[in-house]
């Protein structure tokens, strides 16, 4: 069977995806980043090891470590993550949409009109709309982040948590811990912060209407699905595959760009030895931070260079 895969290479987790020609997915693999090299060695063996009978006839990465990923499996397409989920937004859900993304350290809304990414934005510095927000604060209070859900969800009187900042309102949920407030009602209060905080940043001078749809790995939050659909007075549609929607996206884009030549290095690459070594180039005032990438001792790529002068 020939299938696309996408691959997701986020600050917090990865995701690879694979799509068959009727762009439906046939198998993925979501787990925490632990190291881009080891972490997409584990995804593509498990997928490789389930789905024996497919040939992969092409790749697509975003996400932070997009371009370390392609050097490694010599994808035939990298792209941004926005273009990627709107692109998996308008194939799994609908050609007119609001789409809120909510991923480990970045958040987006992406207005969609007849097929088309008409409008966006993005979180610039801010984590306090984020799933890193929901993380620290579980580690805090001593609970798994998978149960953020079960607890705040008991809530019957959620708590006032500072929402626009992450550093404070985990400061915060501390105080309240100490004040003797429900680990369900400070965690309700969290889910409340954080909504609030991603409409005050991102949706200024946006005409969000509906349908709204969530993605990204904090629609899995039921929390934060009752606390956005409160705020908007609306239904918010989490689509079945809502946290991998950036994977389906680009993996759509790299089957329709095809490329007759392409030779997928991801079975070899799970079976090859790789090294990072880093250098600080000072011949001129950009001071390139270069990356290269060894596969089996020799040089097959480098990331960094600003000026172009180191570029493979």
């Amino acid at each position: 069977m020939e299938v696309s895969i996408g691959i997701d290479i986020g600050n917090g987790t990865i995701k690879c995806v694979l799509l068959n020609k009727e762009k439906q997915v046939v198998d993925f693999v979501y787990t925490r980043n632990m190291g881009i090299i080891e972490t997409l060695k584990k995804c593509l063996s498990e997928l490789f090891e389930k789905n024996k009978n497919i040939e992969v006839i092409s790749c697509g990465i975003i996400g932070a470590g997009r371009k370390l990923g392609s050097v490694l499996l010599s994808s035939n397409l990298t792209t941004t993550e926005i273009t990627a989920t709107s692109i998996g937004v308008i194939n799994f859900f609908s050609e007119n949409a609001t789409c809120f993304e909510m991923g480990f350290e970045d958040s987006k809304i992406l207005i969609i009109k007849d097929g088309v990414l008409v409008d966006f934005s993005m979180n610039t510095v801010c984590s306090a709309n984020c799933g890193a927000y929901i993380e620290n604060v579980s580690a805090r209070l001593g609970i798994k982040v998978e149960e953020f859900s079960e607890y705040a969800l008991r809530s019957k009187s959620p708590a006032n948590i500072s929402g626009k900042c992450a550093v404070f309102g985990t400061s915060c949920c501390v105080s309240k811990i100490n004040l003797g407030f429900k680990k369900e009602d400070i965690l309700m209060g969290v889910a409340y912060a954080l909504v609030r905080n991603y409409f005050s940043m991102l949706s200024k001078g946006k005409n969000i209407t509906p349908p709204y749809v969530f993605c990204g790995g904090v629609s899995r939050n039921k929390a934060v699905i009752k606390a956005m659909e409160e705020y908007l007075g609306e239904k918010v549609y989490v689509p079945e595959y809502s946290f991998l929607m950036g994977a389906i996206g680009v993996a759509i884009l790299s089957m329709e760009k095809g490329n007759k030549n392409f030779k997928f290095k991801g079975y070899e690459f799970t079976e090859k030895d790789y090294e990072i070594e880093t250098i600080v180039c000072d011949k001129c005032t950009n001071n390139c931070e270069l990356v290269n990438v060894y596969e089996n001792k020799e040089l097959i790529g480098r990331i960094g260079s600003n000026c172009g002068k180191y570029n493979l």
